[in-house]
């Protein structure tokens, strides 16, 4: 046995003798090259985590330490979960701690105790620990674990930092919460004490799903402040008695620009009517560059996911093709704009059969 372990050693030994003798002086310096490489980047990181950890070292050396701490290895963990559930230290440092950790059962206790504890961190931090968490957290949790992440985060929907009581309504609504989802429709129908900005609160309707919400966010599309009229007008676009409203708030260059970007994007995945102002819209030299390359791409948009009439198609190349040689104005918006309609119009004429059939014949 002893002489046939000898053999195979032996054999392996040779093998790697062979293989070297076969390298080429560039392959054998690309690989000596690459196990330094390795080596320097284990050492630089070692270097970090020393330096980060070290109580004693600055906050502006421990932090810039932090960017190169990449993926923490078993035995640095343990250390930074400790940094990270220290209160002597700066909420900056304990955050850089905290987001490295895995995602076990050590991380979960230590976030969810900080997030309970009113005490504990600072508005920035506690925000970024429930954006962390949000991110992080997957729907195949143990009952246990979400009953508890849900219990947490409830109880901020109340808290008095604006920026902790946004995320703690962003992620329970991503989860479609009731509780947080009740707090919010109740707010904006009443039109007073909604409890995180007006834009967010209709974004986070939207993204719950819009349609469940008409009668409580049709009132928004009025809205005077350009920020809260162009959620709304996101949101509605599936509201067919809404949409006329945006269409109209689309067109109108007495319309803040956001407003109708937002109104644009909406319409186009929604609206069966979208070329009829749409292109009208490319067509207008005197529009607003940035609505007029709006248009022009949330048309295209439409154009690669639902049936878009060929009379249509073909005004619409053709509208693209003269907008691309334009001599407008010398702005960076104009300039994009032309940029973007004569690589757009090449795509058409590819993509496209009923706009290759008209320019065959031309």
């Amino acid at each position: 046995m002893r002489t046939h372990l000898t053999f195979r050693r032996l054999g392996r030994v040779f093998l790697g003798v062979a293989m070297a003798a076969c390298l080429t002086p560039t392959a054998l310096l690309r690989a000596q090259t690459e196990v330094a490489n390795t080596e320097a980047y284990r050492g630089a990181k070692r270097a970090a985590a020393a330096t980060f950890l070290d109580r004693n070292r600055s906050q502006k050396e421990r932090l810039d330490a932090a960017r190169k701490l990449g993926y923490p290895d078993a035995a640095t963990l343990p250390a930074l979960l400790a940094i990270g559930t220290d209160r002597t230290q700066s909420d900056a440092i304990r955050w850089e701690a905290l987001r490295r950790l895995r995602y076990d059962d050590k991380y979960l206790d230590a976030v969810l105790r900080i997030l309970a504890d009113p005490e504990d961190g600072g508005e920035e931090f506690d925000a970024s620990l429930i954006e962390d968490l949000s991110r992080r957290t997957t729907f195949r949790l143990p009952v246990r674990d979400a009953q508890r992440i849900q219990g947490v985060l409830r109880k901020l929907l109340s808290d008095k930092r604006d920026k902790v009581r946004l995320y703690a309504y962003r992620s329970l609504v991503w989860n479609h919460d009731s509780l947080a989802l009740n707090l919010l429709t109740e707010s904006l129908r009443r039109g007073e004490g909604v409890p995180i900005p007006l834009p967010d609160a209709i974004e986070l309707l939207d993204d719950d799903g819009s349609v469940n919400y008409i009668v409580t966010l049709r009132p928004y599309l009025n809205h005077n402040d350009p920020h809260v009229q162009a959620r709304a007008a996101r949101a509605l676009a599936v509201d067919p008695q809404s949409r006329p409203k945006i269409a109209e708030l689309a067109v109108s260059s007495n319309t803040p620009e956001e407003v109708r970007l937002n109104a644009l994007r909406a319409l186009a995945s929604e609206d069966d009517q979208f070329a009829i102002y749409a292109i009208p819209l490319v067509e207008n030299a005197q529009e607003d560059p940035k609505i007029r390359d709006a248009a022009m791409q949330n048309f295209v948009g439409r154009m690669n996911y639902n049936r878009v009439d060929p009379a249509d198609q073909i005004r619409f190349a053709q509208a693209v093709n003269r907008l691309a040689a334009e001599e407008g104005p010398p702005t960076d918006d104009a300039r994009k704009m032309r940029e973007t309609a004569k690589q757009l119009h090449v795509y058409l004429r590819k993509a496209f059969p009923e706009v290759q059939k008209f320019y065959e014949k031309q």
